[in-house]
């Protein structure tokens, strides 16, 4: 499924707040800001895992996430599944170096499929299936 070009501007700006939330086993969601987070191609979302201790442990036991995405009024959220983990290719090698040009460390890629995309900004298509 593509995401939409509205979407995928968002995810794809500095200035979006990125949030992504997983599932433990046991039904336990969590949820952090994750500022890596972007659309490489229409069809796929990504994130650097830099800390991710909990997000990580429900990646590799249930592939189910949720990104929401805000920019001022603006908001959007992606339902997803993990695709893959990666620790090499150039997707990995361009998101560690700039994440070193910020001190931090990436472990490793996530990348998300994305499966339904849902209009969350606050008006009267909140809730509304866009993709």
């Amino acid at each position: 499924m593509n995401i939409p070009e509205k979407v995928i501007k968002l995810l794809n700006s500095q200035e979006a707040t990125k949030v992504l939330t997983s599932v433990s086993t046991t039904g336990i969601p969590h949820t952090v800001v994750i500022g890596s987070t972007m659309a490489p191609q229409p069809d796929l979302i990504c994130a650097a895992e830099v800390m991710m201790h909990t997000t990580a442990k429900n990646f590799k036991n249930n592939p189910n996430v949720a990104v929401l995405v805000v920019k001022d009024m603006e908001s959007y959220q992606v339902i997803g599944k993990v695709k893959d983990h990666q620790t090499e290719g150039s997707l990995f090698e361009t998101m560690k170096k700039e994440l070193e040009k910020l001190g931090l460390p990436c472990k490793g890629v996530w990348l998300f499929e994305p499966l339904e995309v849902y209009d969350q900004s606050a008006g009267s298509t909140a809730g509304k299936k866009i993709a």
